[in-house]
């Protein structure tokens, strides 16, 4: 029965190349839409690696000051702030949850060179953030004295890098740069969207223009603002200005509508694909079996139920949506194959757009194969 109706779609494969394409192109968009998303909305149901809810973020610009004067007034404010009653730790960071990630750094270990994010944060980063160390220790102001870098390492760099042993004491070079590794932390994301990317925690480099406060009173906007704000000012500096006064529960929401317009746009465009697919698919099934009038009928005559006729026309449907869909799972393949896409979401948007497709040509095709199925066989052969 199959071979049959491959056979007969063959035989009409004009009738059938606007449907196929039609097919082909829907699976493909739908392969793409899932494949590009899934993963994304799989993340959000991940952990970051770190609680922002008790963080604040002051984002202080120095202008034109020179690095010495920076450095003096960068410590001195992060004094004034560590004072508030309110502030239970302060770091200065180059690393912003939700909106300023780390910088991609080559690194080196038993001669073999690969590449990881760099994040630049001090001593208190870990306790502002809570970021859970799974073995070793955080670096404070007595690794200074060392010849070499100290640095905490992401688990998941740890997994990739070094699947010989504990890392803990081990030497590496950063940039050319000689590091010894004291600490591995959690593995941590960016935003709620993002992806996992080995990286490692260095001492900060330059004077920090960029602070994270751990309070209880982050929903207290207006206490901490002003007080914050009256706290910069006190130094006595007018180069430097304030650019974020705020809570990192608020920039994450800002980050995520970001996401969300992208998502809700995506999902506009593709639902009116999707409608203009139905309709299209609609009509030219209809048609094609218009014009099939006279087989019906003749099937009918030689003994075919209403049930038969329905039964091959939906067949022929589900054939003819294999055949559509075939090209675009091999191209699909292949992108799983050159890692484009990840095995495991890229499956799952793979069997997920076949499965879409399937019931949405059965929903197309079943009035027009009912209605070809009701058709009474004099009528058909007297109109043929």
């Amino acid at each position: 029965m199959i071979m049959h109706l491959f056979k007969m779609i063959i035989h009409r494969k004009k009738a059938n190349f606007f449907l196929l394409l039609q097919l082909f192109v829907t699976f493909t968009a739908l392969f793409l839409c899932l494949g590009l998303n899934l993963k994304k909305l799989g993340n959000y149901f991940r952990p970051l690696g770190y609680q922002y809810e008790d963080a604040w973020l002051v984002s202080l610009d120095f202008q034109q000051m020179p690095e010495e004067k920076k450095l003096t007034y960068s410590t001195l404010i992060k004094q004034k702030l560590q004072a508030f009653k309110e502030v239970e730790l302060v770091s200065g960071a180059q690393l912003i949850p939700f909106l300023q990630w780390g910088s991609e750094e080559k690194i080196t270990y038993n001669k073999q060179t690969s590449k990881a994010l760099e994040f630049e944060v001090d001593e208190d980063y870990q306790k502002v953030l809570g970021i859970k160390l799974v073995e070793g220790r955080w670096f404070t102001a007595k690794d200074e004295v060392l010849n070499m870098i100290p640095v905490v390492i992401t688990k998941d760099l740890a997994e990739r890098d070094f699947t010989e042993g504990n890392p803990i004491g081990k030497t590496i070079l950063i940039g050319g740069k000689s590091a010894r590794i004291v600490g591995v932390s959690e593995a941590l994301r960016e935003n709620t969207g993002a992806d996992q990317v080995p990286g490692f925690f260095v001492p900060l480099k330059t004077a920090a223009t960029t602070y994270l406060l751990k309070s209880k009173n982050t929903d207290n906007f207006k206490l901490l603002e002003e007080q914050i704000r009256k706290s910069v000012n006190s130094v006595d500096a007018s180069q430097i200005l304030i650019k974020q006064n705020i809570s990192l529960t608020l920039v994450k929401k800002y980050a995520q509508k970001t996401d969300y317009i992208q998502l809700s746009i995506t999902l506009l465009v593709f639902a009116f694909l999707l409608i203009n697919v139905f309709l299209g698919i609609s009509g030219v099934f209809s048609y094609n079996l218009s014009k099939r009038k006279a087989e019906v009928g003749l099937r009918v005559t030689m003994g075919a139920s209403p049930g038969d006729v329905l039964k091959q026309f939906l067949l022929e449907a589900m054939v003819l949506t294999t055949l559509g869909i075939l090209p675009g799972v091999l191209i699909a393949g292949q992108l799983l194959i050159m890692q484009y896409l990840d095995l495991y979401y890229g499956t799952l948007s793979i069997l997920g757009s076949a499965l879409f497709l399937y019931l949405l040509m059965l929903s197309c095709a079943f009035y027009p194969s009912l209605k070809a199925a009701r058709l009474n066989p004099s009528d058909a052969l007297h109109e043929e």
